[in-house]
């Protein structure tokens, strides 16, 4: 797994202060790979109830924050399903947990993702591993089909970064196909 790279000082993602106004004061927030904290932080002072994921959890915790040290990749998968209101995933990808991760959502709830695509490991040579940037599309693939896509990017961002983000509602909304019926995405 790698480690941040970004400082605690550093500003929160662009992608979640953009989404932060839905964010509800109290909300339960899932934060995975949480790194050094810039993100929770943030979190934390829209006074939501945040837990904060790392296997390097940072050597100085964010006051009010629930801070777990785990193995994401690894270990068993610690949250029952429908118990968070947001889940936030910055600059990480572990696609075997992925369903998992996604169920941890409460209906209703909502999903911040952002990581980098493989023209990030082409561009800066990181991260090296390819099982840890996106596929062209592929985020939109890994999203569940019956939640709503509030917005999506694909492309180079303010920082130099090739990611892909989304942001999502899960929800089962009335007049769609089920989620067996629908084929927007053909695996490669």
């Amino acid at each position: 797994m790698a480690r941040d790279i970004s400082d605690k000082a550093d500003r929160p993602s662009a992608w979640l202060e953009r989404f932060a106004p839905l964010i509800a004061p109290g909300a339960r927030v899932l934060e995975i790979a949480a790194g050094n904290g810039r993100n929770t932080a943030f979190l934390a002072r829209l006074d939501c109830r945040v837990t904060a994921v790392d296997i390097h959890p940072p050597a100085e915790p964010t006051a009010g924050v629930t801070h777990l040290t785990h193995d994401l990749e690894n270990d068993a998968w610690p949250f029952a399903p429908h118990s968070f209101d947001v889940v936030v995933g910055i600059n990480y990808l572990w696609r075997p947990r992925w369903q998992a991760l996604c169920d941890t959502l409460a209906p209703g709830g909502l999903f911040l993702y952002e990581t980098f695509t493989e023209e990030q490991a082409l561009w800066m040579g990181r991260p090296c591993n390819p099982e840890h940037f996106l596929k062209i599309g592929e985020l939109l693939c890994l999203t569940p089909p019956n939640w709503r896509i509030l917005a999506y990017e694909d492309g180079r961002n303010a920082r130099d970064q090739f990611v892909q983000r989304i942001a999502a509602r899960s929800c089962r909304l009335k007049n769609l196909l089920p989620v067996e019926d629908v084929r927007i995405c053909v695996p490669r």
